[in-house]
């Protein structure tokens, strides 16, 4: 519509010029008459050129920290850049933008309009906020070109996707029995937890098949010609096992699971008990298992976690536990029945 109006205006003005030279026989009035024709097919043509041109790029999304992962309910940003090796512009190209959060399924639209300046193109950034954690991907497939003149909207094809991992937000602090979750601890023979050792050097003996390669002697190896192993008498430390159930019978549910995990799980971390954090991979008909001894390791676990495919089961995880983890007596499960987040150590029978 905005096109047949901009030729109507056109038209009528070449009109007005050409009745202008008709009477006055003037030579300005020639010269923009030619001007005038002529422009349109000029304008049209470079944006032709333009179109064969134009690439585009979504660079890798960071949010407003520059930290690795971005926020629910935070700003976040992507940087949307199109590219142009010729020596033409556009002051107005609509890029149209397709947003996917690929863990909760859900996805909207939108279009930005960017100019594109001659031999670099343009680079803009575009900001979201995320209501729901999960991988939110967003993805070009179209851009439209339109000509200086505005006469005539060019589309062009392109493919050009960047993602974002967003963190569940933390809601506060639990107040949680601490001797509640000790019973959902599980025995654990070593720590890795960052600068600390749980186990004393005993001896150094000869390497036997079946060590673990972390306990060779290297420089003592190297001195005798054979492998020499530090065998430890280790010290055990307690992990509270916790399993999360990925279940979505509405986002709101899964939302409600995620960031009352993600909270809870990160007061206990910060308190100084660690937590094997395991959910249950419908995909692969296996636990994914994590031990989580700092935040960061919260986050990794988090994302794996976003690559899962989600169940309307409130209990599906909890179902396998017993036959393919029976060494567990008990664990903290987080589930919820559609209405409230359901927290409680559950007995491994």
């Amino acid at each position: 519509m905005e096109s047949i109006v901009r030729l109507i205006i056109y038209a009528l003005l070449l009109g007005i010029n050409g009745l202008m030279y008709y009477f006055l026989h003037s030579h300005f009035y020639f010269m923009l008459l030619v001007i005038m024709i002529v422009s349109p097919f000029v304008s049209v043509l470079m944006a032709f050129i333009l179109r064969y041109f134009a690439r585009i790029d979504i660079s890798a999304a960071i949010n407003s920290t520059g930290g690795e992962y971005a926020k629910q309910n935070d700003r976040a940003y992507f940087f949307v850049k199109i590219l142009n090796k010729s020596p033409f512009i556009s002051l107005d190209t609509l890029v149209y933008l397709k947003i996917k959060n690929t863990f909760f399924g859900t996805e909207g639209y939108h279009r930005i309009s960017v100019p594109i300046r001659m031999f670099f193109g343009n680079k803009v950034e575009f900001p979201i906020v995320a209501t729901l954690p999960g991988i939110v991907r967003i993805s070009v497939e179209k851009i439209c070109i339109k000509d200086l003149m505005g006469f005539v909207r060019l589309n062009k094809k392109v493919s050009s996707e960047a993602e974002i991992t967003i963190m569940p937000e933390i809601l506060g602090e639990y107040t949680y029995d601490r001797v509640s979750l000790e019973q959902g601890s599980l025995e654990s023979e070593e720590s890795s937890k960052k600068g600390n050792d749980f186990s004393d050097v005993q001896e150094i003996r000869e390497y036997i098949p079946g060590d673990k390669l972390m306990s060779i002697h290297w420089k003592l190896s190297a001195k005798r010609d054979i492998l020499m192993v530090k065998d430890r008498a280790s010290m055990s430390d307690r992990q509270l096992v916790a399993l999360v159930e990925l279940v979505k019978n509405n986002s709101a549910q899964l939302n409600m699971i995620l960031t009352s995990a993600y909270t809870l799980i990160n007061q206990i971390v910060n308190d100084g008990t660690t937590v094997r954090l395991m959910f249950w991979s419908s995909d692969r008909y296996e636990y994914e298992t994590t031990r989580i001894d700092y935040k960061s390791d919260l986050d990794k676990a988090f994302e794996k976690m976003y690559y899962e495919k989600t169940y309307t089961d409130m209990t599906e995880g909890a179902s396998h536990m017993s036959s393919v983890h029976p060494e567990i007596k008990s664990y903290l499960l987080i589930t919820s029945d559609g209405n409230n987040c359901l927290m409680n150590i559950r007995e491994n029978v």
